[in-house]
């Protein structure tokens, strides 16, 4: 993977993005326009944090399309420790794009879901968290904010002008007596979860179907809060084992990983056997590849490695 060339001239050094296969060449001429609705709105997030026996890494990139067209990130993470450091609490968020006010609802989304889930885990066993009010409660939050902003009536309104799929995890810090972290997994939309096994073949287990694996005509067709399904909301509960990693991620990264058995899947999958520098796991999370050109965000909760060296 390159990290280094040269500029469309072919003489002045430039720093590029990492490519996986063809990178297209919109990765290096795109010129970043920003959007001036939104100046406070930053292009790039990244963290690293240790809590208990895990590593956390996270980053949000804007998209290539987005910084063609100079409209504002639309993803958004937020991530967590219960006071006690015994739970990692992760929520990420993709905005929908039609939405101009969807990185709003994604905002509130995570913040909100971060907040209400550490009050839960406060009282309740990740087990026994009855998710339906949790929803609700986030579906709430976005419809009073697109109401008292800008006049949404109803849900309906709501949702066209700031919408957002969401994907909550609450998450063990420290393993179980046999060696176990369980992860408990709630989705909206198709942001995904999987389990990287960096020792293992297949590498990348989905926790959910894959999007559009196998469909014969693609569809981009999410399901988005504020319109949160009715009735039983579906858990997943996963059990990590050894030095497997639970990674979260928008389709800005699932859509080009698919299934996980390509060049993208193989490539992360290296890059991440370990918890990378913060800065580094920002450039990967951001790495090109031909026609993808969505935002790009990732949560990554690896146990603590024997060693701190990559």
């Amino acid at each position: 993977m390159k990290g280094r060339g040269k500029d469309m001239d072919g003489k002045t050094p430039v720093i590029s993005p990492i490519a996986i296969g063809e990178a297209g060449r919109a990765a290096r001429a795109v010129v970043a326009v920003s959007d001036g609705r939104f100046p406070e709105r930053c292009d790039i997030a990244v963290s690293a944090s240790r809590i208990g026996g895990v590593e956390v890494r996270a980053a949000s990139v804007r998209g290539l399309s987005h910084r063609h067209y100079g409209t504002v990130r639309q993803d958004e993470y937020t991530v967590v420790a219960t006071p006690d450091d015994r739970w990692v609490v992760a929520a990420l968020a993709d905005g929908v794009s039609s939405g101009a006010y969807s990185h709003l609802a994604a905002e509130i989304v995570t913040r909100t879901a971060c907040a209400v889930l550490t009050e839960e885990l406060a009282r309740n066993h990740p087990a026994d968290i009855e998710w339906g009010p949790v929803l609700r409660t986030l579906a709430d939050e976005v419809r009073g904010c697109a109401a008292e902003r800008f006049g949404a009536r109803d849900d309906r309104e709501a949702s066209v002008l700031m919408a957002t799929t969401g994907l909550f995890a609450v998450v063990a810090a420290e393993p179980d007596a046999r060696g176990h972290r369980v992860a408990f997994v709630v989705s909206v939309g198709d942001t995904s979860a999987w389990v990287l096994r960096p020792s293992a073949e297949p590498a990348w287990l989905p926790l959910q179907a894959v999007k559009n694996h196998d469909a014969a005509v693609a569809s981009s067709a999410t399901d988005a809060i504020p319109l949160v399904p009715d009735g039983p909301v579906p858990v997943i509960t996963a059990e990590l084992t050894g030095d497997e990693v639970l990674v979260l991620m928008t389709d800005g990264v699932g859509d080009p990983l698919g299934a996980g058995a390509g060049e993208v899947g193989e490539s992360l999958a290296t890059a991440w056997r370990t918890p990378p520098y913060a800065m580094a796991f920002a450039a990967e999370v951001d790495f090109a590849r031909k026609s993808f050109d969505d935002d790009r965000t990732v949560v990554g909760i690896w146990p603590v490695p024997d060693s701190a060296e990559r």
